[in-house]
């Protein structure tokens, strides 16, 4: 092997070990889980770990029935969502909201980094999937009346269910 072959096997030695002792500070330590670091420290830490493919994965958002424990864990999800009629179980109590809803932030916390789902919820006009929840006329019914005294208990009366559920996001559109 030539001399310029030979010093480029020791740089790319060189910077193989460089590239294993960056990213061999325990995750346990990591700026971006210490909630007393400011937010833009604790961003750049945790993008600065992240594969291109957990970034991906964390902008994808799945419906419901398709976020297994084998997919949120291979494909980084970073978003579940239920669509109209997507429940846990027929007639789901808020229970078993909480219950599905803890059993995808299980899965997500425990992969690599730790990052926990956004759950989203379709309430367009009430928690629909909630059994037993307030349905609502839809918005444009509701805008019709030119009522605002009807429309400002309809938004309060929308975020109470979806609190009991632990939902992070309602699309109310």
């Amino acid at each position: 092997m030539g001399s310029l072959g030979y010093l480029l096997c020791k740089l790319g030695l060189l910077l193989l070990c460089c590239s294993v002792a960056a990213n061999n500070e325990p995750l346990a330590n990591a700026k971006y889980k210490d909630p007393k670091e400011p937010l833009e420290v604790r961003i750049k830490d945790l993008m600065s770990r992240m594969t291109l493919e957990e970034k991906i994965g964390q902008m994808v958002q799945v419906e419901r029935v398709n976020a297994t424990t084998q997919v949120i864990k291979h494909y980084f999800i970073g978003s579940v969502f239920s669509g109209g009629g997507s429940v846990p179980t027929p007639n789901a109590s808020p229970e078993a909201w909480v219950n599905m809803v803890n059993d995808f932030q299980k899965t997500a916390l425990s992969t690599r980094l730790g990052i926990p789902i956004i759950y989203g919820i379709d309430a367009v006009h009430g928690h629909n999937n909630a059994y037993n929840a307030t349905i609502f006329p839809h918005n444009i019914g509701l805008g019709v009346t030119r009522q605002v005294l009807i429309q400002n208990p309809h938004s309060k009366c929308l975020v109470r269910p979806d609190r009991l559920c632990f939902l992070t996001v309602v699309f109310t559109c």
